[in-house]
């Protein structure tokens, strides 16, 4: 038998066929689906087809990487796959609204930048702007920012104290060591400097959020706590590995779903020198990327 396998905090990485043994994992899936899936226009009867047939190849694959293919397929027949970038374009602008305000002059480190897109609208801010990732996206020579790559994940390729600000946007869960890098983020940001976080989370009641944001939200936050957790595992997955397919194993998403709780990341943030100054509940802010985010606001403390 296979041995459990557990991510770094840790708790159990639960296999995405086991996911649906929780009805209420199950129903809450199926309805989020039902709405990413009309977000791209495509009609409640069909996307409910769709959803079945994705329901029925995450149940019974012989192997993860054959469900990868299988499931992106078939939603690359939906025309999903083609739309997404599309349903996308706003979402960096999204981002760089929310984190904005929190931080101060001076430069800033986009750690785990992808497309640039997000620093992009800082440059154009008259903020000075380093990017740095573990892969190259095909969209960085077109910022004209530098970028620097990541070539040992447990080190980041900068001086101790070279940043006025770092960011980590939905970096940490997918960092196979997330210690490790809010270590390095606090050696490469000043004294007294800001680093912005934003997380999926699990482990949420939703009271942040105004009451209309609570209701549309209703079917997840009344799950428990792991149930919650197992959503985010698969919504993480349908994301990074179903729709953002490849057949190139060395450009696959990472996803060793080292998701927290709010406070989770508030204590592991204390523990290693950061003071959270705020937390700021976005909820499901980006709905074709149907995650919980919370952004934290972080000074460093030397």
């Amino acid at each position: 038998m296979e041995a459990i396998k557990e991510n770094a905090f840790p708790a159990k990485i639960i296999e995405i066929k086991d996911l649906f043994n929780e009805p209420a994992v199950a129903i809450n899936i199926y309805l989020t689906l039902v709405s990413v899936l009309e977000r791209f226009g495509i009609s409640s009867r069909h996307s409910r087809e769709t959803i079945n047939r994705c329901f029925s190849l995450a149940k019974n694959y012989l192997s993860v990487p054959e469900y990868e293919r299988d499931a992106h397929n078939l939603l690359k027949e939906t025309g999903i796959t083609k739309e997404i970038p599309l349903k996308l374009a706003g979402r960096s602008k999204l981002i760089h609204d929310q984190i904005k305000p929190y931080l101060i002059p001076g430069s800033i480190l986009d750690l785990g930048c992808g497309d640039g897109k997000v620093s992009g609208l800082l440059k154009m801010d008259g903020f000075d702007v380093v990017l740095a990732d573990i892969y190259r996206n095909g969209y960085i020579n077109e910022t004209q920012m530098e970028f620097r790559l990541i070539k040992n994940h447990d080190q980041i390729p900068a001086a101790d104290d070279e940043f006025a600000n770092s960011l980590l946007l939905t970096v940490l869960h997918h960092s196979d060591n997330p210690i490790k890098i809010l270590q390095e983020i606090f050696r490469v940001t000043q004294n007294n400097g800001r680093v912005v976080v934003i997380e999926s989370v699990y482990g949420v009641d939703g009271f942040q959020l105004s009451e209309g944001e609570r209701h549309k939200l209703q079917s997840y936050l009344s799950l428990n706590s792991e149930q919650q957790r197992m959503v985010n595992i698969f919504f993480d997955h349908f994301y990074n590995r179903l729709i953002n397919y490849t057949e190139d194993v060395t450009k696959k998403a990472n996803v060793p779903y080292n998701f927290n709780t709010p406070e989770g990341w508030k204590e592991i943030f204390e523990e290693n020198g950061f003071v959270q100054e705020n937390v700021i509940h976005l909820g499901v802010d980006q709905p074709i990327v149907p995650e919980y985010h919370t952004l934290h606001v972080l000074k460093v403390i030397k």
